[in-house]
């Protein structure tokens, strides 16, 4: 599981600690208070959100980074947190498209859930988060566990169990429940090295240490003991080349 990356750039000292604050125990925080040094960071590491002030350093460079966020291949979801009220200032931010327009004083509540309908928007689907319901992309999937957003990597997931309209994805250390059912969850994953071993185990073909034929039992390495059903016992020998 990896945090969900933010890229804060903001030079006002207390804003910044004061939002740091509110989320470092969530998310990785990476803060700048310069254009130079945010795009430096963006030129170094990915993020999944950013968080702008607009003046900076007495010059509208949070508008800039915008404009410069849209003009990279690395375009992330971004909003604006800003005291500034003018109109005009309002305007120029708004044709950079943001995914809103925050001004301080803000509290925790607002932040976090204009981050989480940041993510929703930015992967073009609405009511997940909040729901509990994985935003599955190229390689991880994002999922809400409590108020935080994770990022849980494809190949950490060992296997999954299904039971009805809710999935429990396991990894090694830890176990994700999503409201997906097998019937909407199994589609996204397909091409993804997941393979349906029983109506209710999905498992990772990465993750398969041996498989008992006579006992119908795939055991995988974290030496967790999944059930084959008949059904899908020779689709799955088939994807091994087996030497006798």
């Amino acid at each position: 599981m990896k945090t969900l990356q933010i890229l804060i750039l903001e030079d006002n000292i207390d804003d910044a600690q004061n939002i740091i604050n509110l989320l470092s125990q969530e998310y990785s925080i990476t803060l700048v208070n310069t254009l130079v040094k945010a795009k430096e960071a963006l030129g170094i590491s990915t993020f999944d959100l950013a968080i702008l002030d607009i003046d900076i350093n007495g010059k509208l460079d949070g508008i800039e980074f915008a404009k410069y966020l849209q003009q990279t291949s690395s375009s992330i979801p971004f909003l604006f947190l800003t005291s500034m009220q003018s109109k005009t200032v309002f305007n120029a931010a708004k044709l950079t498209k943001p995914f809103t327009y925050l001004l301080k004083p803000f509290n925790t509540i607002e932040l976090q859930y204009t981050i989480e309908l940041a993510i929703e928007k930015y992967f073009q689907q609405e009511d997940t988060l909040s729901t509990n319901t994985p935003l599955i992309t190229t390689g991880y999937l994002m999922i809400k566990k409590q108020q935080t957003i994770c990022k849980l990597i494809l190949d950490d997931i060992e296997y999954i169990e299904v039971e009805e309209n809710y999935s429990t994805l396991y990894t090694l250390d830890e176990k994700y429940v999503v409201k997906k059912s097998l019937a909407k969850l199994k589609p996204l994953l397909t091409g993804k090295n997941f393979e349906q071993i029983h109506r209710k185990f999905l498992v990772n073909f990465n993750k398969i240490k041996q498989i008992n034929l006579a006992e119908n039992t795939v055991y995988l390495n974290s030496n967790a003991k999944i059930t084959i059903s008949d059904r899908y016992k020779k689709q799955l020998t088939r994807r091994f080349d087996i030497i006798k």
